[in-house]
């Protein structure tokens, strides 16, 4: 199917080929992943922090009154203030500006060709990329509005992280680096270009090449796992997320 920014996100699309969401959730819960794969859990859409992201990025390209255009639930539709951005999506504005005032980032964002859609194969699943930005040399880019930029605890190493790495943000842009260098890119580095909403901060991270092995390592591990479960394998159950907690039953009495 042809693939396009409209289509991407489409059913016939997630049908067609995985995509580093897709990895990124399995590596949280195989079962939720699964779930989802067969039609049989919906993804949650339509947040407000999802059209806050959304709104932040086309903002950073220049695109925030377009945007806003095609988004009218996103302002105040009657008294004083109609027409307005609600109070929660102002921030989005405010904090493209903020990623704007680095003339380094500003003149990145600005020469990037912006939404490269790709698609290729890994470990014998197909995959799809819809990647946000592509510098002139190949290099790519994800933007990111984050909480805030501290040390989160991650569920599943039961540890606290990095807030880029309990997000899985290495996993989803080797998935990209290997579909881009398929598809002929050369991809000499990868990172984030992020904001954070709560004090308006900003990072801009490329991730080394010894954090890129380690999440090739979980990337391609899950991938077959997802391979697998296709193939009739039983996913495994992470028992915390919200699929698990649907599908939970008791039968006995736990003895503390």
């Amino acid at each position: 199917m042809l693939l396009t920014p409209e289509t991407y996100h489409s059913p016939e699309a997630r049908a067609a080929y995985i995509s580093s969401s897709d990895v990124k959730l399995a590596m949280r819960c195989e079962a939720m992943w699964a779930a989802q794969d067969k039609g049989l859990h919906r993804r949650p859409e339509g947040t407000a922090a999802f059209a806050y992201g959304h709104l932040f990025e086309e903002a950073l390209c220049g695109n925030a009154e377009a945007y806003i255009a095609e988004h009218p639930e996103l302002t105040v539709t009657r008294g004083a203030r109609k027409g307005e951005l609600y109070a929660e999506y102002v921030g989005a504005i405010d904090l493209a500006a903020a990623v704007r005032r680095s003339s380094f980032l500003a003149g990145l964002i600005d020469r990037c060709r912006k939404q490269v859609i790709l698609i290729g194969e890994l470990c014998g699943l197909p995959v799809r990329v819809m990647m946000d930005l592509v510098d002139e040399d190949g290099s790519i880019y994800d933007i990111k509005s984050a909480k805030d930029f501290r040390r989160a605890w991650d569920d599943d190493r039961q540890e606290y992280m990095d807030w880029w790495a309990v997000w899985k943000y290495p996993v989803q842009l080797w998935v990209y680096r290997e579909i881009a260098r398929q598809n002929g890119l050369t991809v000499p580095n990868v990172g984030l270009i992020a904001g954070s909403k709560s004090n308006m901060d900003i990072q801009a991270i490329r991730f080394s090449e010894e954090t890129m092995t380690a999440a090739q390592t979980d990337a391609e591990y899950t991938i077959r796992r997802m391979a697998d479960i296709r193939n009739g394998a039983k996913p495994d159950e992470c028992g915390r997320c919200e699929w698990c907690l649907s599908q939970k039953k008791i039968d006995n009495f736990e003895v503390i």
